[in-house]
């Protein structure tokens, strides 16, 4: 018995991996954590020394052109690891040949390219996730938890400071197409940022304006190292994002403040401010120089249950059997990278850029940094 894409709904998924260094290297080391529910059965990588040194160690089938993987019959589905400006080719030929698709993040280098691979998906009734697994931490569901509660009330400010990506010059080096606008399509917004990006609209919601800065303030590299941004959520609904790989200390902040109070996340906490009356109550009533009263509590959550890309790979094989959700779909890779897009637009034209992002815009201008305009 076959779901709709053609993956057995008996045994586990047959999961074919896209890229077999760095994070791809990762994701076979945690081959037997993903069991019952998947299995590798065959490894890719334009490195042919690489994939069949893995092959061999593995004992699964190595292929250099990830067409011939997937016409292979081998695969149910693909994991793709690769650098991300190949999400979008391998992904979009896997699902028009009936494979599911889970790519790392970022979904895609431009949004254009995301709404293809969603419409690949969703026209050969097929599944697509990405690897947020960030979201599979505990102490984001806690958070995530009180603010879907609405514990804290309809929002007015939102907060991201996301510092703690530090990244020295020989990590640059170590690669010619880190920060480089046709390697990345971007510097920390395209590679360090999307799990913050997704984090920070996960919990509290997409702008539909961005005014930003982008530039490289730190290292010798072609793109940017550092992003500064205001975002507009409308209603009055205002934030504040900053990421970079240039500063230490370095920290992961998001605070979001409503009508009820404040929550504020840092590396290793979650704290509620819950208001005894709601702020527009005290804003109309109290007396003159008298602050409202309220009282922080901590949230509590189990640093133990995280269940990172392990979880994610899980979840994806039991979505494609229609008995789990997806940690993270195709949808919410859209949405980090339409933000990112938009951060970049606005950074480097100095200019605010409305969201739903404009696709061939943005296309243009990638081209032109990228030197193909």
């Amino acid at each position: 018995m076959t779901d709709s894409g053609g993956a057995s709904t008996s045994g586990p998924l047959r999961l074919g991996l896209v890229g077999v260094g760095g994070m791809g290297a990762s994701h076979l080391r945690d081959a037997g954590k993903v069991a019952p529910h998947a299995r590798y059965t065959a490894l890719c990588d334009i490195n042919a020394d690489a994939v069949k040194a893995r092959g061999r160690e593995a004992g699964l089938p190595a292929f250099v052109d990830y067409r011939e993987m997937v016409d292979s019959g081998l695969c149910d589905a693909l994991l793709i690891a690769t650098p991300h400006p190949f999400h979008a080719p391998v992904a979009i030929y896997a699902l028009s040949h009936g494979l599911h698709v889970l790519t790392e993040k970022p979904i895609a280098v431009a949004v254009s390219e995301a709404d293809a691979m969603i419409e690949a998906a969703r026209s050969h009734g097929l599944i697509l996730g990405v690897m947020f697994q960030e979201r599979t931490r505990s102490i984001f569901r806690a958070a995530h938890r009180v603010l879907s509660s609405g514990q804290v009330g309809p929002l007015y400010r939102s907060v991201l400071i996301a510092s703690h990506w530090f990244r020295t010059k020989p990590y640059y080096d170590s690669g010619g197409w880190r920060g480089t606008w046709v390697g990345e399509g971007g510097g920390i917004i395209m590679n360090q940022a999307p799990h913050s990006l997704d984090l920070f609209i996960w919990l509290g919601g997409m702008p539909w304006q961005v005014t930003a800065q982008a530039f490289t303030r730190a290292q010798p590299i072609e793109a940017e190292d550092t992003v500064s941004a205001l975002l507009d959520y409308g209603g009055g609904h205002t934030g504040y994002l900053y990421a970079t790989t240039a500063q230490w200390p370095g920290e992961l902040r998001m605070e979001f403040s409503g009508e009820l109070g404040q929550l504020l996340i840092t590396d290793s906490a979650v704290r509620l401010y819950r208001l005894d009356r709601p702020l527009s109550d005290n804003l109309r009533d109290l007396p003159i120089f008298q602050r409202p009263t309220g009282e922080w509590e901590d949230v509590p959550f189990d640093d133990e249950d995280d269940g990172g890309h392990v979880e994610v790979v899980q979840r994806f094989a039991l979505a494609i059997r229609r008995e789990a959700d997806l940690v993270a779909d195709g949808h919410d890779g859209l949405r980090s990278l339409e933000l990112a897009n938009a951060l970049l637009l606005a950074g480097y034209t100095g200019r605010s850029v409305e969201l739903p992002l404009d696709r061939a815009e943005y296309d243009r201008f990638l081209a032109e940094k990228r030197g193909q305009a």
